[in-house]
């Protein structure tokens, strides 16, 4: 019969995962498992990125062949720009918050071992 992990979430609750027969931890907590987890956590949302990155190449190359061919006056074409760049700076900063949440979650299952 399963029963509850024992471990604590970051919020302090304890965790509501089952553990399976001859374990002693829920699968999100088991050590062995830890490996993996990181793995999977670190392709988390990499492909939305990529097509994310794939569809501003076409738009930008889109406004390029407007403003050159005549189509779009450059001041929109300068703005449409701009959007652009504050798009790749917010998924750059997107990027490092994600990259500084793992890090903290890392350290702070580092803490109770090092103390």
């Amino acid at each position: 019969m399963d029963r509850q992990c024992p471990s604590l979430k970051r919020d302090g609750n304890r965790c509501s995962g089952r553990v399976p027969e001859g374990k002693y931890y829920c699968w999100f907590h088991d050590p062995e498992h830890e490996g993996k987890r990181r793995r999977i956590a670190s392709r988390a949302g990499k492909g939305n990125r990529a097509r994310l990155s794939k569809n501003l190449h076409a738009r930008l190359d889109e406004l390029i062949e407007q403003v050159v061919g005549g189509e779009l006056e450059p001041y929109p074409g300068s703005v449409a720009g701009q959007l652009v760049r504050t798009k790749l700076a917010l998924m750059e900063y997107e990027r490092k918050l994600k990259e500084t949440q793992e890090l903290e979650d890392r350290l702070e299952e580092l803490e109770p071992v090092l103390a």
